[in-house]
């Protein structure tokens, strides 16, 4: 090509190739390029048309030196007929220039030319790889200088670097829209991640795909109720309901057994009796496999928008598939999580597991009242609360996989959790059962122990089998008592016949006298077998208990000054409530307790207390943690002795008939405390150690019209040492 500025021509070329890869907007790439032809190839006016994305719309992008802006103006390709238009149809360059044959000329041009005054114009294809897609006028109408065919050979070049601008932005908007749309779609996965309850994140999906489908109201389906029927359970823009005015069931079939995303033209919205064409696109969903459902999307358009992206509403319906299937995850397994935490929290028993390294990895609530040197962080080895070699060689043989579970019974001593200096450790009794974790013997997930905690069983069954002999017992000491007090009757009246008549004999009488004391000796272990077979019977009425101390502890002070003891009583100030049971029974309580805390006392040369408050029953102890309750108070009377105290040995025997430690004695007066207290629902219990004294407390229900008692046989004694 022999072109004058061939030299200037080839540099804006090239500063239009370069312009071609920035990111420049289409207006102002557009406009660089009109500016370049115009300077560059000498014309008076340059514009462009471009046809909108998607559209059979042809809009003026911009023009340079013409006084009439082409911003603004659109043509329709199939209804406006002009030489634009027609350009775009036929991708035919057209020539207008004064002289030559105008007959192609439309209505719409003449009207054109008549504002635009053109005389000496071309207008030019503007060509990429998808077609035809705008024109390029040059005009050089004022310098009426003729516009050869290397001009528009040149022009075409120009053409073409513009349509491959189009094309990269086409292709960069395009891309950024694909990548906005990614971004956005990252973030509707993030906040579907994040629903917490399913109700939410139904409505997120139907609002947010709505969006970015770029519909005018949505719903999600699925399948519920009797025979799958699908359901509406959220909606976007509409009512729920509202779904069933579509005629879409054929659609919503098809969608459904093809798992394809669908979009149906024609469908008709009844509405207030008129209808009115709509487009619907059904989005299938899969909830792990067990359930179906549908995202649908109601357009007004009855063609699919071009700007719709189904692919990324295909991702976007997957990525609701797996937040709702997750969200279900999620809830079972914090319920089955919740459940097995309760069954944890209930169990009266030590759940606990270990690594293989035998260190505690997690423990319920019951461990931290069994042992209680244990709080929720503890995580230190199971051998500082259980160790015995059984327990050892069990968790070895559990370990080792040679046996899957192991049971044992073992004794465990432990300090006082109070941090009293008793000299005796606290032993509890436990049953312990040892299993390995794991779903087979390749999987190691260390050991189970379950402990129970048999020490108050133990008790319980002491008690029991003492209940059951103090009521044998009974029975024969009533019988023995009535078959053997007549015989002493006898007796002591011929022993006084005999002692009168051998006045004269002293030896003799003194023999007799002796006779005589080991029979009221005995005549003192009938009585008191009688008694003991007496248990059971009670006399009740309302009972002031202050009244029975104050009137029985002056004759306690008296007997104490005569054995060098001191005594003291203490009765809490204010009015107390009465006690309701027997009067004698509760007496003799007082008396007997009173009695052997003045032997204990005189043994180790010292004090006795008696002591009257209110309180409440606790399982642990009774010295130090008495508190008042109003609506059910218990009356606790304390009698303290610095003796010589007892050990655990003998404290698990003193409420057996006929154990005593003294002397003389029966034996049955403890035996007989224990039943009365028993028989009117209270609590015997005792603390005591070797050299430290000992402390009897009754504890009884107080100030209620309606007492409810325990039968003998079915109550516990409370020893603690």
């Amino acid at each position: 090509m022999n072109y004058p500025n061939t030299k200037q021509v080839l540099t804006a070329l090239h500063q239009i190739s370069r312009l071609t890869m920035t990111g420049m907007s289409r207006e102002e790439f557009a406009r660089t390029i009109l500016e370049t032809v115009t300077g560059a190839l000498c014309y008076d006016r340059v514009a462009l048309y471009l046809l909108r994305e998607g559209t059979g719309m042809l809009e003026g992008v911009i023009n340079v030196g013409c006084q009439v802006s082409v911003k603004g103006l659109k043509y329709d390709i199939s209804r406006d007929h002009c030489v634009e238009t027609r350009v775009v149809r036929t991708g035919e360059i057209i020539r207008i220039r004064e002289g030559l044959d105008q007959s192609f000329f439309t209505p719409l041009d003449q009207r054109r030319n008549a504002a635009l005054k053109r005389s000496n114009c071309v207008l030019v294809p503007v060509i990429t790889e998808r077609g035809i897609v705008g024109t390029m006028l040059a005009d050089r109408s004022f310098r009426q200088e003729e516009i050869s065919d290397d001009d528009i050979e040149i022009l075409e070049i120009f053409c073409n670097q513009i349509g491959i601008g189009v094309d990269n932005r086409r292709l960069n908007t395009h891309n950024q829209r694909r990548i906005d749309e990614l971004i956005e779609l990252q973030l509707i996965s993030r906040q579907m991640s994040e629903a917490a309850d399913m109700a939410e994140l139904q409505q997120l999906i139907v609002s947010r795909g709505a969006e970015l489908g770029a519909a005018q109201a949505g719903w999600l389906l699925l399948n519920r109720g009797p025979g799958d029927k699908l359901v509406p359970v959220a909606a976007f823009g509409a009512l729920p309901e509202e779904c069933w005015n579509l005629d879409i069931k054929s659609q919503l079939r098809e969608s459904l057994g093809s798992n394809q995303a669908l979009f149906r033209s024609s469908i008709r919205l009844y509405s207030g009796g008129e209808n009115r064409p709509v487009g619907v696109l059904s989005l299938p969903l899969l909830l792990g496999k067990r359930e179906q459902g549908l995202l649908l999307l109601l357009y007004r358009e009855v063609a699919a928008p071009a700007e719709l992206n189904i692919d990324l509403l295909k991702v976007f319906a997957t990525q609701a598939d797996k937040a709702m299937e997750s969200l279900i995850f999620n809830r079972t397994l914090i319920e089955d999580r919740d459940f097995r935490e309760s069954i944890l929290r209930s169990s009266p028993n030590a759940i606990i597991t270990l690594d293989s390294a035998l260190c505690i990895t997690s423990h319920n609530r019951s461990c931290e009242k069994i042992f209680a040197s244990l709080n929720p962080d503890w995580r230190g080895s199971i051998f500082a609360l259980l160790d015995s070699p059984p327990f050892r060689r069990a968790l070895a043989q559990v370990g080792a996989r040679q046996q899957s579970l192991a049971q044992l019974e073992m004794c465990q001593s432990f300090a006082d959790p109070c941090g009293s200096c008793s000299s005796e450790a606290q032993e509890k009794i436990f049953s312990v059962s040892v299993t390995a974790l794991g779903g087979s013997l390749n999987i190691d997930r260390g050991l189970l122990v379950l402990v129970q905690d048999q020490t108050e069983k133990r008790k319980t069954d002491q008690d029991v089998e003492r209940m059951r002999r103090l009521a044998s017992i009974g029975q024969l000491a009533a019988g023995i008592a009535h078959e053997i007090r007549n015989p002493l009757t006898g007796m002591n009246i011929s022993l006084d016949i005999i002692s009168n008549e051998l006045t004269d004999r002293p030896h003799a009488g003194k023999l007799v006298s002796g006779v005589v004391e080991e029979l009221d000796r005995l005549e003192n272990i009938v009585s008191s077998m009688l008694e003991f077979s007496r248990a059971g019977i009670l006399d009740r009425t309302w009972v002031n208990v202050t009244e029975i101390l104050n009137g029985w502890f002056p004759i306690f002070q008296e007997q104490s000054r005569r054995l060098h003891v001191e005594v003291s009583l203490r009765i809490r100030e204010g009015t107390l409530p009465a006690v309701y049971g027997d009067r004698e029974k509760l007496k003799q309580v007082v008396i007997n307790l009173g009695l052997n805390a003045l032997d204990a006392a005189q043994e180790g040369g010292g004090n006795v207390t008696v002591a009257l408050d209110l309180g409440v029953p606790r399982g642990g102890g009774f010295a130090a943690e008495l508190e008042v309750q109003v609506e059910r108070p218990w009356l606790w009377l304390r009698i303290s002795d610095d003796g010589p105290g007892m050990s655990r040995h003998i404290i698990e025997k003193i409420y057996d008939p006929f154990f005593t430690t003294k002397n003389r004695g029966t034996g049955l007066g403890l035996s007989i405390v224990h039943s009365i207290i028993k028989e009117h629902g209270g609590r015997l219990e005792v603390e005591s150690d070797p050299g430290r004294g000992s402390t009897f407390a009754v504890g009884l229900p107080a100030g209620e019209a309606q007492p409810r008692y325990q039968r003998v046989e079915d109550v516990q004694s409370y020893t603690y040492n």
